[in-house]
């Protein structure tokens, strides 16, 4: 699954950056374009999202499409119906610009991805990435 948006400059805890954040992901959909300083690109690992674990990769340019290195890259992973916890990753930078956020699909059906990045100079940027149908752990 890849999913392509821009980013939001916010100035605000990531949580509430999170929900504040004007571009949503849906599918294979590009997110609405709100800035011009990040482009900002996603993609999980397996595409179809099974119980078990997962991989979200986020890649992060500048607009002259140079890599964005050493930024703070976190998940926060959450059910559609309350009362589960939030499963919380930290990104690893893999290669220039590449943070992988391994973590693991704990239940089935729909989950929302939030995800915070925090720019080297101070920015933050705020995602969510919506996750249907998380189908039960292939056997």
């Amino acid at each position: 699954m890849l999913l392509r948006g821009r980013g939001v400059a916010r100035r605000a805890r990531p949580a509430v950056a999170a929900l504040l954040a004007a571009g949503l992901w849906s599918g294979c959909a590009r997110g609405t374009a709100v800035s011009s300083r990040v482009d900002v690109i996603s993609r999980l690992s397996p595409a179809a999202p099974s119980v078990g674990p997962a991989i979200l990769t986020i890649i992060l340019h500048d607009p002259k499409g140079d890599a964005i290195r050493g930024a703070t890259v976190r998940l926060e992973a959450h059910m559609s119906h309350p009362g589960m916890a939030p499963i919380v990753a930290d990104g690893r930078e893999q290669n220039p610009g590449v943070y992988d956020l391994p973590f693991t699909f704990t239940m089935q059906g729909d989950w929302a991805l939030l995800v915070s990045v925090q720019l080297p100079g101070g920015e933050r940027l705020a995602r969510r990435i919506d996750v249907a149908n998380v189908r039960p752990a292939l056997k």
